[in-house]
């Protein structure tokens, strides 16, 4: 694990906690102890890193909450839900839960407690410590679901030496589609007739296709649910988007990326080998590209009509079966504080998903950045991250849009027809 040098560890606790009283957090810490002996069950999702930042996380808590003790279940990612299904099923339903996309599956089974008046009640403004796109991800109905504990917002990667070679200027917020395409298509090397570098990697990924959806003002569903897909702006985005590669060929399309061994919309290994000018995805990659020989940084993603980014991360959910949910949602308010987040922040795991804490130094200036990365980038994309559609029907929803418009990423038919299959299936699908 990474850790700050022990005066910066000292100044950052000292500053949190100050933080931390400020925002009434110690209403849920020391001075209201739970009944002795309460133990919680809190399950997680991920690997061994995962769960070594979550004990680091619980054994703060400890400290902060007296009473209240914390049994941690973790799950491996693949069989999270499916097992943590087990448990309610089987009345052994877990107090606190991670929860991530699935949050509507679990939320419209009644599986889940409404956090937003326990929250109020512990002297936290959501709003405030999350932000409201955030909060939307975990919310249906007026009702808070979870409390985001990760969320680090998608950015760009990009490679510098492309960047310089081709005398393009580096992203950064002030980009807009204007600026993309262009940059994009001088970003595109060829050497006669092949493309010895790409200027950005494309694909069906969801946060991809979105997001130019979202960014150009349409939706998936409207504020009542109803699907809207097929909208104009929807059109306009995804053949803007389908452009860059189709048209302006400044992006590899499915024929090029099986050409290059790998599946439509991977281009991970192409950035590694240096053949990609921008790629855009999350915080996961930074560990991965860690030991790189490319010259590459991070910036926020550009704009278009609006300014909108996905976020990748999860939240902490108190069961509506838990026996305890006064004691489990206090955790949550804790585990979702700046102090409760430092962790993550010192380890390098994640981003976090409080506002204090990823706009912090000891999250902008870690230890283990030391390729000098660009981590502002997420504190600057915070504010304009969005909810995607998670109805308890979202993996049907991927489902319909990978069989509606492969054709058209593959050029055999238009965007107009492959959203109007999509919306078709997405009529039927959400009820």
């Amino acid at each position: 694990m990474f850790a700050p040098p022990t005066a910066l560890r000292r100044v950052v606790a000292a500053l949190l906690a100050a933080s931390l009283a400020a925002a009434g957090l110690t209403a849920c810490g020391s001075d209201e102890p739970a009944a002795s002996g309460t133990t919680l069950t809190l399950t997680i999702r991920g690997n061994e890193n995962d769960k070594a930042v979550f004990e680091q996380r619980l054994a703060q808590a400890k400290k902060a909450l007296p009473g209240i003790d914390v049994k941690l279940v973790q799950i491996d990612n693949d069989n999270y839900d499916t097992k943590v299904q087990t448990m309610f099923a089987g009345a052994q339903a877990p107090d606190v839960l991670m929860i991530d996309e699935a949050v509507n599956v679990y939320s419209s089974k009644g599986q889940l407690e409404d956090l937003k008046p326990r929250l109020a009640s512990a002297g936290v403004d959501p709003v405030g410590r999350f932000g409201q796109g955030a909060l939307d991800t975990y919310s249906t109905d007026g009702k808070l679901w979870a409390a985001p504990d990760r969320g680090g917002a998608m950015v760009v990667y990009y490679n510098k030496d492309i960047f310089d070679a081709q005398g393009v200027a580096y992203p950064d917020s002030t980009w807009d589609w204007t600026r993309f395409r262009e940059a994009a298509a001088k970003l595109t090397v060829r050497d006669g007739g092949k493309v010895k570098s790409w200027g950005y990697a494309a694909g069906d990924w969801w946060p991809w296709t979105m997001t130019w959806m979202y960014q150009n003002g349409g939706s998936v569903l409207d504020a009542s649910g109803v699907p809207v897909v097929n909208s104009s702006a929807n059109v306009e985005a995804l053949q803007f988007y389908n452009d860059v590669v189709l048209k302006d060929h400044s992006a590899p399309s499915p024929v090029d990326y099986a050409n290059a061994g790998l599946d439509n919309g991977k281009p991970d290994a192409l950035f590694e080998q240096g053949k990609l000018a921008m790629v855009t995805t999350g915080f996961w990659n930074i560990a991965s590209l860690k030991e790189s020989r490319v010259k590459w940084d991070i910036a926020p993603l550009w704009h278009g009509r609006k300014s909108a980014v996905p976020a990748f991360g999860s939240g902490l959910a108190v069961s509506s079966r838990s026996r305890h949910k006064d004691e489990a949602a206090r955790l949550v308010a804790y585990l979702t504080s700046a102090e409760g987040q430092l962790p993550i922040v010192t380890s390098g795991l994640d981003v976090p998903a409080n506002l204090e804490a990823v706009a912090s130094e000891a999250f902008k200036k870690p230890t283990w950045n030391t390729r000098g990365v660009n981590l502002a980038a997420f504190a600057e994309s915070a504010p304009v991250i969005y909810s995607p559609p998670l109805v308890p029907e979202w993996k049907e929803m991927q489902k319909a849009f990978t069989d509606g418009m492969t054709p058209v990423w593959k050029g055999e038919d238009s965007v107009q027809a492959g959203l109007d299959r999509v919306q078709k299936s997405l009529e039927r699908i959400i009820r």
